[in-house]
């Protein structure tokens, strides 16, 4: 399936900003599961210069900008054709071991509520129907609601509360298969959708996770749509968590003044 994108991140500072580093990973993976036809990053202000290709595969990009006052809007854009391998991830260049994926984090830290969703769980020692499982049980462990959670929500907090978004479905799920020895890690991207308890709009970026399952290598679960992922997804970064994971990360120096963000985002199947 060929899909269109076009992604806008934008930045307002109300004082002049004498320097902003910013380390970009907006570039689609490199993978059997997507090719990338087109593709192209740019920003209104500064320079954008390829740096290096980290140890996970990701194309990282560095923004450097002198003394901005106002709109900074940062644009990726194009089409990437993507085709379904029933969610096992294919052909990644990296070269961090799976095992480094059992590390917790602030935003993934068990819980006794977490730990209860895998007990009841069957086919332990079936690694594939265990995940499978796995990914259903945290689903049905909170609600979809949107804005219900800030993006310093830890899992426990969500799943305590009974409610959040994709990011939240996917701390829980990241939590969960750590806590069962099983490697997880967090998944930024785009998803050609508009169902989601239809409350998800289609023009949204989209949050899943990766488990690594022994003989079959990473494999891509949705816990926020019960499923795994397919020719409707587009993989764009990975990490421990969405902190880590972030697509945009920057460094101000000398900067008081205030900073707000919005983002615009259009997805199309195209021929």
């Amino acid at each position: 399936m060929k899909i269109a994108i076009k992604h806008q991140t934008k930045y307002y500072f109300n004082e002049k900003l004498p320097k902003l580093v910013q380390s970009l990973k907006l570039f689609p993976s490199i993978c059997s599961n997507q090719k990338v036809i087109d593709w192209r990053i740019n920003s209104n202000e500064g320079a954008i210069i390829n740096s290096y290709q980290d140890s996970l595969g990701h194309k990282i990009y560095n923004l450097y900008i002198e003394n901005i006052v106002g709109e900074q809007i940062i644009c990726s854009s194009g089409i990437i054709d993507t085709k379904d391998l029933n969610g096992v991830i294919s052909g990644l260049i990296e070269k961090v071991h799976p095992f480094c994926f059992l590390r917790e984090t602030n935003l993934t830290k068990t819980s006794k509520n977490i730990i209860k969703i895998s007990k009841n769980i069957k086919n332990k020692n079936n690694k594939i129907k265990f995940c499978h499982n796995l990914n259903s049980a945290v689903y049905k462990s909170i609600k979809y609601v949107s804005q219900s959670t800030s993006i310093e929500t830890n899992a426990s907090s969500a799943i305590n509360q009974g409610k959040g978004v994709c990011q939240d479905f996917a701390h829980i799920l990241i939590s969960s298969a750590r806590y069962n020895d099983i490697p997880a890690r967090y998944i930024n991207g785009y998803l050609l959708d508009n169902t989601l308890d239809n409350k998800n709009s289609i023009h949204t970026t989209h949050a899943w996770v990766e488990l690594y399952i022994n003989d079959l290598g990473w494999v891509g679960f949705d816990p926020s749509h019960n499923k795994c992922i397919d020719d409707k997804y587009i993989r764009i970064s990975c990490g421990f968590d969405a902190l880590d994971a972030s697509t945009i990360k920057g460094i101000k120096t000398n900067y008081y003044g205030k900073e707000a963000l919005n983002v615009n985002l259009s997805i199309n199947a195209c021929q």
